[in-house]
């Protein structure tokens, strides 16, 4: 198991920092398929037995990268969980920051990664719910209360409100890029973002 005795100093903190970055990003890279405890010791450029002192094994790592990416994600969830004008062109810039997010950020693949990892384990799935789900969902659900107590936005559940607005998007990004469903079937994104908000502001609009 790794060691967690006391706080880490400066340089401890940074060297985790920067194993957690190269794990990350073969963790993202899904085309040589799931990274083994080894392939992850690999991209680090460790040993495994340094690997293990620092993080502990194989599911410990992956949720190390899954906290770490949302440590990272904290500013632009808080960008998400206020609002950014009227419900109308806030709506809108949640529909386009979410999918920036996304395709810029390539939180998408981090996503992508999640679900493999997740889907199933009983450690690995709560931790990408905690970490990369849920902390997206609340934004977006703290974004939809305002404009509710605004009386912009008609009451309901904000939580379904939430999942309605972000899903779609979620799933449309995953199809064109990690799915690789630009090559079979190609979907304008940004038609479907501007028809995906118009829909959302009509169906919950005061």
């Amino acid at each position: 198991m790794a060691r967690h005795s006391g706080t880490p100093n400066r340089s401890t903190a940074e060297r985790r920092a920067e194993l957690l970055a190269k794990m990350r990003a073969r963790l993202r890279s899904r085309s040589e398929g799931p990274p083994s405890w080894r392939d992850l010791a690999a991209a680090a450029g460790v040993s495994l037995s340094s690997l293990t002192h620092h993080f502990g094994r194989r599911e410990d790592i992956i949720r190390a990268v899954m906290e770490d990416e949302r440590a990272h994600g904290a500013t632009p969830m808080a960008i998400m969980a206020e609002p950014s004008g009227a419900f109308d062109t806030s709506v809108r810039d949640a529909v386009e920051h979410l999918a920036a997010g996304l395709v810029n950020a390539d939180l998408d693949r981090m996503i992508a990664a999640g679900l493999a990892e997740g889907l199933g384990h009983p450690v690995l799935g709560p931790a990408f719910i905690g970490n990369l789900l849920e902390p997206m969902l609340q934004a977006v659900e703290a974004r939809l209360e305002h404009h509710v107590r605004a009386g912009e936005m008609r009451a309901g559940e904000t939580r379904l409100a939430a999942v309605q607005l972000a899903a779609p998007i979620i799933v449309a990004v995953l199809h064109q890029r990690p799915l690789g469903g630009a090559a079979v079937r190609p979907l304008d994104l940004d038609t479907l973002l501007v028809a995906h908000a118009d829909a959302f502001i009509r169906a919950w609009h005061a």
